[in-house]
Order: C-alpha cells, then sequence, then structure tokens
C-alpha cells in the first residue's frame, strides 16, 4: 500500500513537472486618434468585417463593440504549456470602448483569451494572457483608416 501511494505521489508530481503558466506581457491597448468617434467607429466595423471577428454586441452610443472569435492564431496569447493534454481550441473575445475626448477619440481594447484542453476525454478551459498581437491589429487599422 505504502509503495502504490509512493507511486501515485511520484507520478502526479511528474505530471505536474510537465505544466508551465501563461507569461504575462505589458503592451499597449489603448491609444488617442485625431479622428471623430464615427470616423474610428466606422474603421473598428471594417476591422471586425475584414478579420472574420463575429459582432455579438454593438452601442454605438455608450462606443461599445463586443465580439468573439472562436479561433486565434497560437502567436496571439500566452497559454501556458500541459504536455500531456492536447489542444482543441483557443477562443477569444474582445471588449473594444471608443470614446470622444475633446477633439480626439480614445480607443481601447480590452481581450480575454482562452485555450480549451482535452486528456483522456475530459476537456477544460484554462486562461492565457495575451501578446498584444491582437490588440496592436486594431488600434493600427484605426490609425491606418
Amino acid at each position: 500500500m505504502r509503495v502504490m501511494l509512493s507511486a501515485a505521489l511520484a507520478g502526479a508530481l511528474s505530471l505536474s513537472a510537465c505544466a508551465t503558466p501563461p507569461k504575462q506581457i505589458a503592451f499597449e491597448k489603448s491609444r488617442s486618434y485625431s479622428l471623430s468617434k464615427d470616423a474610428a467607429w466606422e474603421r473598428l466595423l471594417g476591422f471586425f468585417t475584414s478579420n472574420n471577428i463575429q459582432i455579438k454586441t454593438i452601442e454605438k452610443d455608450s462606443g461599445v463593440i463586443y465580439a468573439e472569435r472562436t479561433l486565434s492564431d497560437a502567436s496571439m496569447a500566452d497559454c501556458g504549456q500541459n504536455a500531456l493534454a492536447g489542444e482543441i481550441g483557443r477562443p477569444v473575445t474582445l471588449n473594444v470602448f471608443v470614446r470622444q475626448v475633446g477633439e480626439k477619440t480614445d480607443v481601447t481594447v480590452n481581450t480575454d483569451f482562452k485555450v480549451i484542453r482535452i486528456f483522456d476525454g475530459a476537456t477544460w478551459s484554462d486562461q492565457c494572457h495575451s501578446r498584444g498581437v491582437l490588440e496592436r491589429s486594431v488600434l493600427d487599422h484605426v490609425a491606418a483608416g
């Protein structure tokens, strides 16, 4: 009995050693533009359309766009490593806030990345940390027009 308990403990420790947590990275998620709110809004809608990102909620008066994408590129977020589990998806949600401030418009992009993993028939999701790739793409698109 004692040998089995020791073997189980050793196995659990070795399995946990195969997993690494995601790293947090600092990046820009907000910019001010010398644009009207309407112009920034139109550019944002163009970004979502051209990148096949489904808008779930859109409220122009309050300046909020909530969108989600069922798959994200692995380069967009650090999800850590789990050597035993396979990945079956990386969904991402975006909240974009557009606000007129005097003669400028502020745009802020908040993202929430997850990874869906599977092992031995069980699935679960883990939190990932953005690398700023998607946020920069959105902000650059607004700047470029």
